[in-house]
């Protein structure tokens, strides 16, 4: 028996052979083409192939599994659209007369080694999209090259780092955990285990070896744990283990019905943070209150023209159905060059998370502005929907927002179509320059949303996706509290309320600082509210 270490990347405990995964990508083997111009017309198929496999499983997983996962693929989607690659790849072939499936590992290696090597530490992390997008030109290409034998059913699938395509594929063949070289909890791949809920250690480094391949493990994605080739006495304590998921979900589950109350008897609002009206479901029956945060970037993706007026009026008036009642807050699309999408043209950027994106963009597209106001005027005509605004910098970016929403009212008004006249109005407090001016921001609007994520990543300078900052990206940190904290005071000194979002809102050791603050209510994702119920609970 033997025990190594390394980051919990999604919870959970599994137990199963350890199987290795071929990399298709990694070892290029030179092949001359018998016709460059045939060669060129395979990849252009190819791309075309790849383009379509990735729309169709966008969908898929925006159904199925959630508007995060949705997003990772779009950004492959996305991806593709790079003619620098394409290029690279159509170099090969015409300069050293390659085939084609040369040509996109080559390619792919190279591009992955640039991205390596960039400064924007976004782009750094995301080798192992490339390395996706890659596979999938060479299964477009030739099948059989990117066939993997398959595992074993309950296997622990091991390899040097998983793309996010991988982790669909082997969740749906029943692999029960991962453990990878490399890797971070920040990761698209990590981020799909734990949407999943299937157990995944990485960064096993050195600890890391091919000869585990077909030895029992035991994997702990709680605490980073693996033990290899477990003994009675290991195996009987992690049957025992493996139950307590199961119960504490059962104990969970039998809070929905419960007040999220303190024992003192303060009541703590619990909302949800979504995607699309596909996660409604999860929010409806975990017991939340309503939808803090409908994102909606997601209606433009993966179309040609953006959704109209009457489109978003149905998805949103459905979506107020389904919560019966509960309240819904929509934030306009956070679009811009850092979240492209296909239906709408962007200016190149040097630097997009410091962009044209949120609030900018849509004061800069007011007629796509409008449509969705218009739309989100409509739907609260009967229902309770409100309405806030991304990325808000400076009260003049609010007063132009709030003068293009009244636009939008008065050509309701002109069509003699019902609205709602007095929707309430809030801003994202997402930006350290938001929650420096909130007092002044507060006697402009109904309420806060205090976007957590946001404020960390833009007090810190640390971007949570890039696993070389993990240790930097907290929401723990003195600044960010600071920050938290002035956005909270000035709405409680306006007499409106501060809904707190993001990761933060759902973490347990966070929740005694905000409700020391006096925060009433909390958005979180839907697969935490049950958690979060619980811990109101628990607190005195």
């Amino acid at each position: 028996m033997r025990k190594i270490r390394g980051v919990a990347t999604s919870g959970g405990v599994a137990c199963g052979l350890v199987r290795f995964v071929y990399d298709p990508v990694a070892a290029p083997v030179f092949c001359k083409a018998a016709d460059v111009q045939q060669e060129l017309a395979r990849v252009d198929l190819a791309w075309e192939a790849a383009k379509e496999e990735l729309d169709l499983l966008c969908g898929i997983a925006g159904r199925e599994i959630g508007g995060e996962c949705e997003k990772i693929f779009e950004i492959h989607r996305m991806m593709l659209d790079d003619e620098e690659y394409s290029e690279a790849v159509r170099r090969v072939i015409l300069e050293q007369g390659a085939c084609a499936e040369f040509a996109v590992r080559r390619a792919t290696i190279q591009l992955g080694a640039m991205f390596s090597g960039m400064e924007d530490a976004y782009m750094r992390a995301r080798i192992a999209d490339v390395q996706d997008i890659g596979r999938r030109l060479l299964h477009a290409l030739n099948p059989a090259l990117t066939a993997q034998p398959p595992l074993p059913e309950g296997c622990v699938a091991a390899a040097p780092y998983f793309t996010p395509s991988q982790i669909l594929q082997l969740c749906g063949e029943g692999v029960r955990g991962f453990l990878a070289q490399e890797g971070s909890s920040k990761s698209h791949a990590a981020i799909l285990a734990r949407m999943l809920g299937v157990p995944a250690v990485t960064a096993l480094g050195v600890s890391y070896s091919r000869l585990y391949d077909g030895v029992m493990a035991i994997t702990d994605g709680f605490t980073g744990d693996v033990i290899l080739d477990p003994d009675d006495r290991a195996l009987t304590a992690y049957r025992e283990y493996a139950k307590r998921p199961a119960v504490r979900e059962e104990t969970l589950r039998q809070l929905c019905s419960l007040p999220a109350r303190t024992r003192g008897g303060r009541r703590v609002g619990i909302l949800a943070n979504i995607w699309k009206t596909s996660d409604l479901p999860l929010v409806v029956s975990s017991g939340a209150e309503g939808v803090g945060l409908f994102r909606t970037e997601s209606l433009f993706r993966n179309r040609t023209e953006p959704p109209g007026e009457e489109e978003q009026l149905r998805i949103y008036s459905s979506a107020a159905r389904q919560l019966g009642g509960h309240p819904m807050t929509v934030r306009t699309a956070s679009l811009g060059a850092h979240s492209q999408v296909s239906c709408v043209s962007y200016e190149e950027e040097p630097n997009p998370a410091m962009g044209v994106r949120g609030i900018r963009f849509s004061l800069d597209h007011p007629d796509l502005f409008c449509t969705q106001l218009r739309a989100v005027l409509r739907a609260a005509a009967d229902s309770p929907i409100g309405l806030t605004f991304p990325m808000v910098t400076g009260v003049e970016e609010l007063h132009h927002a709030k003068e293009l929403l009244r636009r939008a009212m008065e050509e309701l008004r002109d069509r003699n179509v019902p609205f709602c006249e007095n929707i309430r109005v809030g801003v994202m407090v997402d930006t350290p320059a938001a929650a420096l001016i909130a007092e002044a921001l507060a006697r402009e609007v109904d309420f806060f949303d205090v976007g957590t994520n946001g404020l960390t990543q833009f007090a810190l300078a640390a971007d949570r996706a890039n696993p070389a900052l993990t240790t930097l990206y907290d929401f723990h940190h003195p600044a960010v509290l600071e920050l938290v904290r002035r956005a909270v005071f000035a709405a409680k000194n306006a007499g409106i309320p501060a809904v707190i979002c993001g990761d933060a809102a759902a973490d347990p050791l966070m929740l005694g600082f905000f409700l020391s603050l006096g925060v009433e209510a909390l958005s979180v994702a839907p697969s935490s509210v049950l958690e979060l119920r619980r811990a109101v609970r628990s607190m005195e």
